[in-house]
């Protein structure tokens, strides 16, 4: 091997331990405190056995009546996820405002994670529907 692939080796090596020791682990707890991390949250009992968890966290200074109707218009097709647009919501902005026509949702919904509503929480996987609603109060 020659001395360019070795060095090219170790550059790629010291990377992904950076990324698996320093970043990863910052990623799987954005923004939230060890409290928030370490505690059990509604539904934990769904998913006995899952292959890896994360918290995160953001605090949003509303009431949950406040944020309630933006978290029920979330998905692809629908409001979008709020998130990094060019990413998540194939370039169309996340709405600015409450979409009346996206405010009602149901047990057994499908929150679309593709255009054509084939990928979604619910389709593959029945442990991915909606299975219940938290009261507005939590």
């Amino acid at each position: 091997m020659n001395k360019r692939a070795i060095a090219g080796a170790a550059l790629l090596g010291g990377l992904a331990a950076a990324y698996i020791g320093v970043i990863r682990p910052r990623q799987m707890r954005w923004g939230a405190t060890d409290e928030e991390a370490a505690r059990t949250l509604p539904y934990d009992d769904l998913v006995t056995n899952p292959t890896w968890s994360l918290t995160r966290a953001v605090t949003v200074e509303v009431t949950p009546e406040e944020i309630w109707p933006w978290l029920v218009q979330i998905g692809v097709t629908r409001a979008g996820w709020y998130s990094y647009d060019w990413l998540d919501n194939l370039g169309k902005p996340s709405a600015q405002r409450i979409l009346p026509q996206f405010q009602q949702v149901a047990v057994g919904d499908l929150v679309p994670l593709s255009p054509d509503g084939k990928q979604g929480m619910g389709i593959k996987d029945e442990r991915y529907r909606i299975v219940s609603l938290l009261p507005r109060s939590y």
